[in-house]
């Protein structure tokens, strides 16, 4: 939320303010995360007050009085400056609540930054003055900015806002700024706009986060029960991939995927000697100790299969990122690659670490070099 009437010296209004939201958006996302859609309006307080019986009580509802709603305002607070102010919306979709907070640090620097709301769909209040108040201006995507236009504008003249597109293109944040047609969306003739819809949307969300943060958190225990090492070598593919920006760092990324895969099957399933089903499983060969492990924990020919194939396709995602970073490809080229192989290598950990129940015998191999360590302290004190 921004003072409309916030002046930047010479400059002021909703240009000014637009500039420095996205500024602040490109400095805290990386950018294999930059995907958003930016909407913006006047938020109708007075509307507001007027359905809730009150501005206190209508800016309770916004700041959520009965939901775990994120904010950085407090209610006396923004009631006030919603008393007293037009406040300008801006809506940005899809953001991480990290990148968030990062972009909450850097607009504090602003004049006339007031603060930020998560919004949620499935509050009236949120439908109000969010989405029925707000209209979709453009999209940044990557080092990219598309301005939305309608096919209306072109049927005479062109009466699209060129000077929009000029404004963006001088301010040198994005490489290409070009035309989205946005179709029938935001119009009368969207039948999408509703509360409804937007209801459903924010219960998708929340249920598609509950499921995923579900299985990520049970990747993140497994790895703490059977081998804390393994939360370290993800922690190095992640970091590295967060980081990367260079053909160096994308050979990290393969390296680190790398790593964690094989210290997975040597936890899994420790080198042995002898081959099984025709296959060496020593030190060197991790990937046919994985397909042991799978062939071993899974009865059904059918479901082993399943689990086999991700863990293939997971195989060929590494050796590519290795052969593209061998070639000096640019990390930038391969941005999508890269996160479809860590969605791949989570998928992959997933179903490997839940194959066997938990509760079996405590493993003290990745506690071994400290128990040794300390137990010759011990033994050295006492002689002493």
């Amino acid at each position: 939320m921004f003072n409309e009437d916030w002046r930047d010296g010479d400059s002021w209004g909703w240009p000014t303010m637009k500039k420095a939201l996205v500024r602040a958006f490109v400095a805290s996302t990386p950018r294999h995360r930059r995907h958003a859609r930016f909407s913006f309006g006047t938020i109708p307080f007075e509307r507001l007050a007027q359905r809730a019986g009150g501005m206190e009580r209508a800016v309770e509802s916004l700041l959520g009085e009965h939901w775990a709603v994120w904010s950085t305002f407090e209610g006396p607070e923004l009631c006030d400056e919603a008393s007293r102010l037009n406040v300008a919306g801006m809506v940005v979709d899809s953001i991480t609540p990290a990148d968030t907070r990062r972009m909450h640090v850097r607009l504090r620097e602003c004049g006339g930054y007031l603060g930020a709301v998560q919004v949620l769909p499935a509050l009236p209040s949120h439908w109000i003055a969010f989405d029925a108040s707000m209209s979709a201006s453009f999209r940044v995507f990557e080092d990219s900015l598309f301005v939305f236009y309608q096919k209306y504008q072109l049927e005479v003249s062109d009466e699209r806002d060129h000077s929009e597109i000029d404004t963006w293109s001088k301010t040198g944040l994005f490489s290409f700024v070009q035309w989205e047609d946005s179709g029938v969306r935001g119009t009368v003739f969207d039948a999408y706009l509703n509360r409804e819809h937007a209801q459903r949307v924010g219960e998708l969300e929340e249920l598609l986060s509950g499921q995923l943060a579900s299985a990520l958190n049970e990747v993140l225990i497994r790895c703490a029960d059977t081998n804390p090492n393994l939360t370290t070598r993800l922690h190095g593919a992640i970091k590295a991939f967060e980081e990367h920006d260079s053909a160096e760092q994308l050979a990290h990324v393969s390296l680190s995927c790398r790593r964690f895969i094989e210290a997975l099957a040597d936890t899994l399933y420790p080198p042995r000697p002898e081959k099984v089903n025709g296959r060496d499983v020593g030190k060197a060969q991790y990937r046919n100790r994985i397909w042991a492990y799978i062939r071993e924990k899974i009865e059904s020919k059918t479901a082993q299969d399943l689990v086999l194939a991700n863990f293939e396709d997971l195989g060929k995602r590494v050796d590519a990122l290795d052969t593209g970073a061998n070639k000096g490809l640019h990390a930038e080229n391969s941005t999508s690659e890269i996160n479809r192989l860590l969605l791949t290598l989570l998928v992959v950990s997933h179903d490997l670490l839940t194959l066997a129940p938990p509760g079996g015998d405590f493993s003290y191999a990745p506690y071994k070099d400290e128990i040794t360590r300390i137990t010759k302290e011990f033994l050295k004190h006492d002689d002493d």
